[in-house]
């Protein structure tokens, strides 16, 4: 039973639980509290406080050349019962479980656990410096920060700075402090979370400059957060699963072996790869196209086509049926950028479907990578329903899934103009809308279907549209490895439960069959199974020696026997917002395990998971927490609550 006490005081205060009124509090500055709202009027600015929950308080704040009112991440907007009170000079704004004081002579919010006491208390609150506008929050000494999306830095953030922008960081590893996704959003040791609700370009200083203080600084965009209290981390991501939505459950094959690579050139060579890997036995669920199946060059290639490639993919819907009757699943690859040469530039540039510059003229960008390219303006409702028109045809073809790409976008002016703001104001909320235009329309015209989709880049809450993120363009080495477990516990602790990584490595290095083999026996136990990589190395199993291709050929058999435990850990994720993946210090919390125990992790509640991250490994630590363990291979039972060493095979 959660009993909570209210203990008896005597003070001297005001209890407003409705004041229509203006109540003036000084020359400058006044309130009003209506219909459960605050709002905090001074010399041309003014503050807004709400609650959407019992531990979830909204403080947005606006001006001439401010605002706040946009909603991006969060579902959960119904305003709750609040109660208000002035004690002098101070503001008390409460729900049953928090309570926030507010000092006005400045502006400062202070947010409290009503049983635990202190959890958060602005710094300087928000205010302008240059060109940026900024919240800031105190730290206290030992106070450690988690999420911020995904980086290959210690899970612990505190001590860094690094910007809050989807970019791309090709052929990354150990040690990059920004990649594609980023979350505007991170979660502290103290027991609380906080979401700033807002997609501009921004910058995080955890304590680098001023150890004490967290900064999040942003060139504008909406200037809203929310406060997330609870008494531990698994309340705390159930919350903001509550505020920003979970992840729904994927197809039951997202969860088997999908074969990728960059590219398969043809018809011919596509059948050719799923024929070879099942004819050795591998159980396969999906195949996955990339840029060439709508052109054979890969620079100035008709990117934005949208359309088989004839010559090279003479009859589509023969092999997506062939495919289809041996199990096996064919994803395509779209990207929101359309070159000049495309089929459909025209159309596009015509509507005004495209970003556009200042003088309203379709915006295109010459040093693109693929051609000079304009970009679907997704936010606008024309060019949405146009770019769903060509999912839906591909979808009645018979492609059962979609992975698209570039979507931080990979190139975005920060002047360019969209609908609905600057690219500097909008650029990270773009790959949100761009799941989120599938996810509706699937919901609306294929209901009885779930949708998969593979995206680069998203958003906060992107995870209730059903976002499968992966880690980027990552180095296909053992620094670009030993990363991916940061990336992907970062991300669980931002509530974005499914990142995982393109398996065996994407970028430049050559074949590396050890790698190969310790990067796919990692992935049996992320999210998404998916081998994946550039022209360099293989990424299919057939391709290399018949010793590797025995023990990948295991560890994939392993994926498969799996699946009931892991299919279910998605609907535990989609029930209770809680990650598939956990650190160490979120799966026992009440063992005080260090944040620096990142070689390791908790899949689920059951499996504890110690990959090999070094090519030389005859051994290898694992630390256990207290309780019975038992070796996976060999049922050998452990007594838990310290370091155990275990000798290292190849498979």
């Amino acid at each position: 039973m959660n009993m909570r006490i209210i203990y008896p005081l005597v003070l001297t205060f005001f209890l407003l639980t409705s004041c229509h009124s203006e109540v003036q509090l000084s020359e400058n500055t006044s309130y009003t509290f209506s219909e459960n709202i605050l709002t905090i009027n001074t010399e041309g600015s003014s503050y807004q406080v709400l609650a959407v929950d019992e531990d979830i308080v909204k403080v947005s704040y606006s001006d001439s050349i401010t605002y706040s009112n946009r909603v991006y991440g969060p579902i959960l907007t119904k305003v709750i019962k609040a109660e208000l009170k002035q004690e002098g000079d101070v503001l008390v704004f409460s729900t049953n479980n928090v309570r926030v004081e507010i000092t006005t002579d400045p502006v400062n919010f202070s947010f409290y656990d009503k049983e635990s006491g202190l959890k958060l208390q602005e710094d300087k609150g928000y205010h302008r410096r240059d060109d940026l506008t900024a919240f800031s929050y105190k730290l206290k000494d030992d106070e450690a920060i988690y999420g911020t999306g995904s980086r290959s830095i210690p899970q612990n953030r505190r001590g860094y700075k690094f910007q809050c922008f989807n970019q791309a960081n090709y052929g990354y590893g150990v040690g990059a402090d920004f990649l594609n996704y980023s979350v505007p959003a991170f979660v502290s040791s103290e027991k609380y979370m906080v979401l700033i609700d807002n997609p501009a370009r921004a910058w995080f200083d955890i304590g680098k400059e001023k150890k004490d203080v967290l900064d999040f600084a942003s060139t504008g965009g909406n200037m809203a957060y929310y406060f997330i209290n609870g008494q531990g981390y698994d309340e705390i991501l159930s919350k903001y699963g509550l505020l920003t939505g979970t992840q729904p459950l994927p197809p039951i094959w997202a969860f088997g072996n999908l074969q990728s690579r960059f590219g398969y050139r043809n018809q011919q060579q596509t059948d050719s790869v799923v024929t070879a890997m099942l004819n050795a036995g591998f159980p396969l669920d999906a195949i996955i196209i990339d840029i060439y199946w709508f052109g054979e060059e890969l620079q100035d290639g008709y990117m934005g086509n949208l359309s088989w490639d004839k010559k090279n993919w003479p009859n589509p819907d023969s092999m997506i049926k062939v495919f289809a009757d041996k199990g096996v699943k064919t994803i395509t690859v779209s990207e929101p950028f359309v070159t000049r040469k495309s089929k459909n530039f025209e159309y596009l540039s015509e509507n005004k479907l495209l970003g556009l510059d200042s003088a309203g003229k379709t915006m295109t960008m010459p040093y693109f990578y693929f051609g000079d390219a304009g970009l679907i303006d997704i936010f606008k409702p024309e060019a949405r329903n146009w770019f769903w028109q060509q999912y839906k045809r591909e979808k009645e073809r018979g492609i059962a899934g979609w992975w698209g790409d570039l979507g931080e976008p990979e190139v975005h002016p920060d002047d360019m103009v969209h609908v609905n703001g600057l690219a500097k104001e909008v650029h990270g909320i773009y790959g949100h809308e761009w799941i989120a235009t599938l996810y509706e329309n699937y919901e609306k015209d294929f209901p009885n279907d779930r949708l998969f989709k593979l995206g680069r880049a998203g958003y906060a809450g992107s995870q209730r549209y059903g976002l499968l993120p992966w880690s980027g363009d990552v180095a296909r080495n053992w620094s670009g490895f030993q990363a991916q477990n940061e990336v992907m516990l970062g991300m669980s602790m931002s509530g974005l439960p499914y990142m995982h990584s393109d398996a065996g490595g994407f970028a430049m290095f050559p074949r590396d069959s050890i790698l190969y083999i310790r990067w796919l026996q990692y992935s049996v136990f992320t999210p998404i199974f998916r081998p994946h990589g550039d022209p360099n190395a293989p990424a299919e199993p057939i391709f290399y020696h018949q010793k590797v291709q025995d023990i990948v050929k295991k560890s994939i058999e392993l994926r498969y026997a799996l699946l009931p435990y892991n299919y279910t850990l998605g609907w535990k994720t989609q029930q209770t917002g809680q990650p598939m993946a956990q650190p160490m210090f979120f799966a026992f919390e009440e063992q005080n395990f260090s944040d620096k125990l990142s070689d390791q992790h908790m899949w689920g509640e059951d499996l504890l998971v110690a990959p090999i991250w070094k090519k030389k490994s005859a051994k290898r630590d694992i630390v256990l927490p207290e309780g019975d363990w038992y070796d996976f291979y060999n049922y050998s039972h452990v007594e838990g609550g310290d370091k155990i060493t275990v000798e290292v095979s190849d498979d």
